[in-house]
């Protein structure tokens, strides 16, 4: 029924008033993990890279295998979602 609901208000343009009040009385507020988890998968990729280089692989070695653990590592992260082109700059670049 609430679904529902947030679908006509949705289809009406009403975007702020979605739920009413009381529909939404004691909802607890998702909590943001974003930064931790790209966080963890940064602070992943460069314990195995760092790994690699300690191992003695050559730096040609290196710099292909950088954007396949970082893959890798945030498609493990995000539950094997593959992250956007948005998601990966933030890696790079946080906003």
């Amino acid at each position: 029924m609430m679904l529902l609901t947030i679908a006509e208000r949705y289809a009406e343009g009403r975007i702020d008033d979605l739920l009413d009040a009381d529909q939404l009385a004691g909802a607890a507020p998702a909590t943001p993990r974003e930064r931790t988890r790209m966080l963890t998968v940064g602070a992943v990729v460069v314990l195995v890279m760092a790994g690699a280089a300690t191992l003695g692989l050559p730096e040609a070695a290196l710099v292909p295998l950088l954007p396949v653990v970082v893959l890798f590592v945030a498609v493990v992260f995000n539950r094997g979602r593959i992250p956007t082109a948005g998601q990966l700059s933030d890696l790079i670049i946080p906003r």
